[in-house]
């Protein structure tokens, strides 16, 4: 974890600390329907065998406990220690359930948004209150939706004068990492620091109707929450059109989310 620390250190070229660490998700979290199937698998073994996670405690033997910090070492970890209001039992209580439940529906439950959801890659993390699943938007994602990696469009995004300095630099150094911007906005930006907007060239990864509640990966790349993938009305929250980025679509009355790759700065102006 202190080497994921000083990544980012170095990668966004500002101070990082444990506070925001919960912020940047570990690209390692997230498995594939397979992968996740080879741990639930050997989980209901290992119970067999006497080992639990019943009452929100660990029990049995060094191998089962491996496992389960293999898989959800960061959410025990970090995330217990980054939110007030999440417990080590929360965890250990939601670990039980995606062994003997959840995990069992989640194809079912998702497979329809996406071409092919058996290559993409899944994790859960904390978010207002529950464990949630997140997608990874990464080079398979995009390449599903969009049909392949080069999809440049002029887009917005809400920052500061040192977000600015952060993504420059990222360009400027061939390491870029993936914000999120937009192209139409009904309710202003919630957050006061960002007070600048830039208009810039990014390379879109993936497009949503709205706001879609993503976080930041060890990779640069972007994670999306999967309980925002529906949308009022019959179309989904996702966007598979690139020439209009669904810009029409404001039921929600706030604004599209463009997951983006900066490639150029062109303009700044104030919020």
């Amino acid at each position: 974890m202190k080497q994921l620390l000083e990544n980012w250190k170095r990668f966004l070229n500002e101070d990082v600390s444990v506070k925001v660490l919960g912020y940047i998700k570990p690209d390692s979290a997230f498995h594939t329907l397979k992968e996740w199937e080879g741990f639930v698998r050997l989980m209901l073994d290992k119970q067999k065998e006497g080992n639990s996670v019943r009452g929100g405690e660990i029990t049995g033997s060094e191998e089962f406990a491996s496992l389960i910090y293999e898989f959800f070492g960061f959410q025990l970890n970090t995330e217990v220690e980054r939110y007030d209001l999440l417990t080590r039992k929360n965890v250990i209580d939601f670990i039980e359930d995606f062994i003997n439940h959840r995990f069992w529906g989640l194809k079912r439950e998702y497979e329809s948004y996406f071409p092919d959801i058996d290559k993409l890659r899944f994790a859960y993390f904390y978010s207002r209150g529950d464990m949630e699943p997140y997608v990874l938007i990464d080079d398979e994602f995009t390449t599903q939706v969009y049909g392949g990696l080069d999809n440049p469009m002029e887009l917005k995004h809400y920052t500061s004068e040192r977000g600015i300095k952060r993504i420059q630099d990222a360009i400027d150094s061939g390491k870029p990492f993936d914000i999120s911007s937009f192209t139409v906005m009904t309710t202003p930006f919630f957050r006061p620091t960002s007070d600048k907007i830039i208009t810039f060239t990014g390379n879109v990864r993936a497009a949503f109707r709205s706001d879609v509640k993503s976080f930041a990966t060890e990779s640069g790349r972007k994670a999306v929450n999967m309980y925002r993938l529906e949308f009022p009305g019959e179309e989904e929250n996702l966007c598979v059109d690139l020439e209009t980025l669904c810009a029409d679509d404001q039921d929600t009355s706030l604004w599209n989310e463009i997951i983006a790759t900066p490639i150029e700065i062109l303009r700044v102006e104030d919020k």
